[in-house]
């Protein structure tokens, strides 16, 4: 297996994402305002997101993990360790497709009063390298597996734990970006709820589509404040909006 390259602040893009896949990140009003205020880009802390399997290993890394310790004698636990994973990664979520779709609108828009922010890999890396971070970042496309069946994963480094999912979740087609900050600072104080990364806005948006169901007078309110900010990025609504013919 080739050695992975770690350079803090550029982004590892996962074998199986092209530059050019889109990228959608479904946003209920209130947020867009705060991305457009403020441009930034959310990380969850792990540990905040609500999936059980979460940063769950597999039986047998289970294993082989608790048995490193035994072996060198070292005073911490699988659980303990898998804890601290879940509150030094931070993750920033899109939904990978060319279109966009009824059910995440349903999922995440939450709402007619909706938008849904769309950008490219390529776009998404170049705008996190410019950004010049200290920390280790990869974007990842999620794999959906069966954790009880034991499936061999790739976690090399830990982290890539994240890009795993339960089965339960595969309607999501999820592009994680992970920010791990557990290889240089462990031991460090994480700030609890999440990080917010400033981006330039004009660089990483390829669309902002408006939510299917949207009334007139929000069409209009998100189209001049787009103005007003300057973004460059066409705004459009969702084809899901078009009559049949």
């Amino acid at each position: 297996m080739p050695t992975t390259i770690h350079i803090p602040g550029q982004p590892r893009i996962n074998e199986h994402l092209k530059h050019d896949d889109v990228l959608w990140r479904y946003v209920d009003a209130a947020k867009f305002l705060d991305f457009l205020e403020n441009s930034t880009l959310f990380f969850c802390r792990a540990d905040n997101f609500s999936d059980k399997f979460e940063s769950a290993f597999t039986p047998t890394l289970r294993g082989e993990i608790e048995n490193s310790y035994l072996a060198n004698r070292i005073n911490f636990t699988y659980a303990q360790f898998k804890q601290r994973m879940r509150q030094t990664v931070f993750i920033n979520c899109w939904h990978k497709d060319q279109d966009d779709s009824a059910a995440m609108w349903a999922l995440y828009g939450k709402s007619e009063c909706s938008v849904a922010l769309t950008t490219m890999v390529g776009r998404l890396a170049e705008c996190l390298t410019k950004v010049n971070l200290p920390h280790d970042l990869a974007i990842e496309k999620v794999e959906y597996i069966k954790h009880w069946r034991d499936p061999k994963i790739d976690i090399a480094p830990y982290a890539r734990v994240f890009a795993y999912k339960t089965k339960a979740y595969q309607h999501e087609k999820e592009v994680r970006v992970l920010l791990d900050r557990s290889l240089n600072e462990f031991d460090a104080e994480m700030p609890a709820g999440g990080m917010s990364i400033k981006v330039d806005h004009n660089s990483l948006l390829r669309s902002i589509v408006i939510a299917p169901e949207a009334p007139a007078w929000f069409d209009q309110l998100v189209r001049r404040t787009a103005a007003r900010y300057g973004l460059s990025a066409p705004v459009r609504r969702s084809k899901l909006a078009a009559a049949p013919i």
